[in-house]
C-alpha cells in the first residue's frame, strides 16, 4: 500500500510539473480556461488555415492586377514615346513645307 501511495504522490508531482510548464508556457493560470483552448485549438487552427488560404487568394489577385497595371503603364510608355516622334517628325515636315513656301515666294 505504501508503495501504491509513493507512486500517486510521485506521478503527482509529474503532472503539477508538466501544468506549471503550461502555465508558463501559455500565460493562462485557469484550468477551466485552458481545457477550454485546449478542446478549441482545432477551431482556431482550422479559422487560421482559412485566412492563410484567403490571404493567398488576394495576394494572387493583387499580383495579377500589378502585373497588369505594369503592361498598360508599359504601352503607355511606348504610345507616348511614339506620339512624341510623330510630333517631332510632324514638326520638321511643317518647317519643310514653309521653306519650300518661302522658296516658292522668294523664286516668284
Amino acid at each position: 500500500m505504501r508503495k501504491k501511495m509513493e507512486k500517486e504522490m510521485e506521478n503527482s508531482k509529474e503532472i503539477d510539473q508538466a501544468f506549471k510548464e503550461i502555465k508558463t508556457a501559455t500565460g493562462v493560470t485557469d484550468v477551466q480556461e485552458l481545457v477550454k483552448r485546449f478542446l478549441t485549438r482545432e477551431q482556431t487552427y482550422s479559422d487560421l488555415l482559412q485566412n492563410v488560404n484567403d490571404s493567398d487568394k488576394k495576394v494572387d489577385i493583387l499580383k495579377k492586377d500589378n502585373e497588369m497595371l505594369r503592361n498598360r503603364l508599359h504601352d503607355l510608355k511606348i504610345d507616348s514615346e511614339a506620339n512624341a516622334a510623330a510630333a517631332q517628325e510632324n514638326d520638321g515636315a511643317q518647317f519643310k513645307d514653309e521653306d519650300i513656301l518661302e522658296m516658292q515666294g522668294s523664286i516668284a
